[in-house]
């Protein structure tokens, strides 16, 4: 490229008007050929006038914001989508996955303008995300009485005093109707296995189309390339930072019965169910055979064991951590924003006449404490 060619480029990208030459937020005095502040309209060097930038100019400026908002729009629109597809297609075999594709989407659709909003697609994220969070917590556990089988269960080694149950065909469990079980809650280190294996499963999905990491979401290249440091923490803000100690579900093991939701019978003589009683028929002190009776203990119906009072039986209570909440407590720093000023202009936008290198001009950077997440896993 020869210098005049260059030139010419140069002198495309300027904006003329009488008195001043702007080249984006650029400002030359045409007096004294030095930098004026954006704002000024006389020279702070030698005085001269400034005029101000004819409407077309304004319009030129502005035109590749507006360009870039679209395109924003447009590709997160897309991304949002695609994202809420995948959910659907995995939410009956996959909840786990699904889960974070609606997460994904979740942080996505804050930033497609809300005029162009479906309400029945974010209805359809938000119940999506509920029904596969439940779908992880609650499931069919296997009933306590009949171990499963959904069958009566009955002992045969009362001779030798020694359990051995036997299930009766034909004849349902009486606790659980035959079913065999009752919807409760999953063992929460399950869950939380389940939770991190399902989000190690997205990221793969993902990373092979060529997605890029923005704090939890995975975004398309050409939507990452695109995107302000405002724009990047409403995406990063809208996937919640999961608790360290119970990874989103907002419980953790019951320390009383350890998870299992069932504690040792406390009734006074209980003995794996059963009360035993000696017979008084003699004043012999030898012991005869079939002296000593025993009876069903009328707290625990004979099962030995009684719901755990800690956690009524559900194996699991509140997480201590976040309170049940399941998330990161918010950054004390940004106030979960995830943006903070920036120290290199002191959020003027501008260092000596010019764009601030570090923020770009936009005044925030993303926050050093959270990293724009807006939270801060302990």
């Amino acid at each position: 490229m020869n210098r005049r060619s260059f030139v010419m480029r140069g002198m495309a990208a300027l904006v003329v008007v009488p008195g001043v030459v702007r080249a984006q937020s650029l400002v030359i005095c045409r007096q004294c050929g030095r930098e004026a502040k954006l704002g000024e309209t006389v020279c702070s060097h030698c005085g001269a006038a400034l005029s101000k930038p004819s409407a077309a100019a304004a319009v030129v400026a502005e035109a590749p914001k507006t360009d870039a908002a679209a395109e924003v729009a447009r590709l997160a629109t897309a991304a949002v989508k695609d994202s809420l597809r995948q959910a659907r297609e995995l939410e009956e075999k996959q909840p786990e996955v699904a889960l974070c594709y609606y997460q994904n989407a979740l942080a996505l659709m804050r930033l497609v303008p809300s005029e162009v909003r479906h309400a029945s697609a974010e209805a359809a994220i938000l119940e999506g995300n509920e029904h596969a969070m439940q779908a992880l917590l609650r499931g069919r556990v296997p009933c306590r009485k009949c171990n499963g089988t959904g069958k009566y269960q009955v002992d045969v080694g009362k001779i030798n005093h020694v359990k051995n149950i036997k299930a009766v065909e034909g004849i349902a469990c009486p606790a659980c109707k035959g079913v065999g079980g009752a919807i409760g809650y999953r063992d929460v280190a399950k869950v939380k296995m389940a939770i991190l294996q399902g989000r190690r499963e997205f990221e793969r999905r993902q990373m092979v189309t060529g997605d890029v990491r923005v704090g939890q979401a995975l975004v398309p290249a050409s939507l990452d390339a695109v995107l302000t440091n405002r724009q990047r923490t409403l995406v990063m803000t809208g996937i919640p930072v999961p608790c360290s100690s119970c990874q989103l579900t907002g419980r953790q093991k019951c320390v009383t019965c350890q998870g299992s939701g069932w504690v040792k019978c406390d009734y006074t003589g209980c003995e794996h169910g059963e009360i035993k009683a000696t017979k008084k028929t003699s004043a012999r002190s030898s012991k005869r055979l079939n002296e000593e009776e025993t009876s069903k203990c009328p707290q625990c119906d004979g099962l030995g064991e009684i719901p755990c009072k800690t956690c009524k039986g559900v194996g699991s209570i509140a997480c201590k951590t976040c309170d049940g909440s399941g998330v990161a407590p918010r950054c004390t720093r940004c106030s979960g924003t995830g943006l903070a000023t920036c120290s290199k202009c002191r959020g003027s936008g501008q260092v000596k006449g010019a764009p601030c290198p570090e923020c770009k001009g936009e005044t925030v950077i993303l926050c050093t404490t959270c990293r724009g997440e807006g939270a801060v896993a302990r």
